[in-house]
């Protein structure tokens, strides 16, 4: 397409908010520009008139390891100079890490701050973007009225998917894998979530955490249990789910090793929690599952809970859960429940993430030595 006002695209390898565009962006615009989205490796890209002066300007970033990137922002003068900046996007949207172009390029509509107008929304959809599903009311991204709430915009490069969860944000730092069980089940037509109401939404999320837990992480056989409890009972799954673990122990008690009674507790409670899915018959195999294993499962519907490191994610040696529920051009669809908003996230990075087998190889790891954990919901 072409935009006769705008000369040139000038390319910044990290967020760049030129001072002598006109007019000036707000201060709360300046903030948002102004967070450290280093390890998202960001990129400005500024449309600069014949003379060399400013016109518009748009941030882009996106998690390391992954095959997507975001539109944060963008500041533009006119609808024409948002088109041109849009489309510069779409032409090179900026190398992630893994040096290939992104399945999916997300637009963040930040709605107190800069929402769209009817003829920026016919732009995005001229290229191809749609409007993602409204998540769950949960973390502030995802609430309607917050001034932090967003709306999200996709323009897919290969086929989108066509199993993905309803969104919902963990609200705690230990929810984690109550919340990506949650999804799954929910995809399947549970019905825990309120479309409205926070508060029932976050009373659903506790006390999910609260049958699942080891105290305060949920280990893949107790939340083996819980999800049989939950799902198969309401004929969610047409069996059991299963799980997969290369430790032959207990797991995810390595910041107890100082103190012996609270490790022994933890380690009671995964007896406990063993005994109980060896009641429920649910499979258990000591191994490691492969990746290529992993793909196969998903793309014959199942969708999996994964225990990941989010070090590489986004830097946080943090044990963690997340859901893949479909299998695109080479990467799992995984929703995560953690939203790194410090850094700039928002449910736009984490309700459709696309992760490499690669890098789902490196991710699915915990533990020293590290071990795989792994629970399938069978499609």
């Amino acid at each position: 397409m072409t935009h006769p006002a705008v000369a040139r695209i000038e390319t910044h390898s990290e967020a760049h908010m030129p001072d002598a565009l006109s007019p000036q962006p707000s201060e709360a615009r300046k903030i948002l520009w102004a967070l450290d989205r280093q390890l998202w490796t960001p990129q400005t890209l500024v449309a600069l008139d014949a003379q060399g002066n400013p016109l518009g300007v748009t941030l882009i970033a996106g998690r390391p390891l992954t095959n997507y990137r975001k539109i944060v922002d963008v500041f533009a003068a006119n609808d024409e100079v948002f088109g041109a900046l849009i489309d510069a996007v779409l032409a090179d949207p900026g190398a992630s890490v893994l040096g290939i172009a992104p399945l999916v390029v997300h637009f963040e509509e930040h709605i107190a701050l800069e929402p769209l107008s009817a003829s920026r929304r016919a732009l995005l959809g001229e290229r191809g973007f749609v409007a993602a599903p409204a998540p769950v009311p949960s973390v502030p991204s995802t609430r309607a009225g917050d001034p932090n709430e967003v709306a999200v915009w996709s323009r897919w490069n290969t086929s989108r998917p066509v199993r993905l969860a309803p969104y919902y944000g963990q609200t705690t730092e230990v929810t984690c894998g109550a919340v990506a069980s949650l999804m799954a089940l929910e995809q399947r037509g549970a019905g825990a979530f309120n479309t409205e109401s926070l508060a029932e939404n976050r009373a659903t999320e506790i006390a999910t955490w609260r049958r699942a837990t080891n105290l305060p992480a949920c280990e893949p056989i107790g939340l083996a249990v819980e999800v049989a409890n939950s799902g198969t009972a309401k004929g969610l799954l047409p069996s059991l789910p299963s799980v997969f673990l290369s430790a032959t122990g207990p797991v995810l008690i390595e910041e107890f090793s100082s103190e012996e009674s609270e490790r022994a507790l933890r380690i009671d409670l995964q007896l406990e929690s063993l005994r109980q899915a060896e009641a429920l018959r649910i499979p258990i195999e000591r191994r490691w599952l492969e990746v290529d294993e992993i793909a196969a499962l998903v793309s014959g519907g199942a969708e999996l809970l994964l225990l990941i490191d989010l070090t590489l994610l986004i830097n946080d040696p943090t044990p963690h859960w997340v859901l893949a529920s479909d299998f695109v051009d080479g990467s799992l669809i995984i929703s995560d429940p953690w939203v790194q908003y410090p850094n700039g996230e928002t449910w736009a990075d984490t309700f459709a993430l696309p992760i490499p087998l690669e890098s789902i190889d490196r991710i699915t790891r915990w533990g020293d030595p590290s071990y795989r954990g792994v629970i399938v919901l069978p499609g």
